[in-house]
């Protein structure tokens, strides 16, 4: 039993670091790209918005309370 509560906190551990770090990351590559686009004049804003709701869910996440 103790080695499936160890792979379950493991999993857990893994989806919460991915929340907390993955979509900021992400978020940032979709606003640099959205960037590099309207250099060129081709401003698309929903990638801006994009990136800003995928930079506010990582930090929403840490609202998250912990058990």
């Amino acid at each position: 039993m103790a080695s499936t509560e160890t792979g379950a906190w493991t999993a857990l551990l893994v989806v919460k670091l991915v929340l907390r770090f993955g979509l900021p990351l992400i978020g940032l590559v979709v606003i640099g790209r959205a960037v590099v686009h309207s250099i060129g004049g081709d401003i698309e804003r929903w990638q801006f918005a994009l990136g800003a709701l995928l930079i506010l869910a990582g930090f929403v996440s840490k609202l998250v309370p912990r058990r």
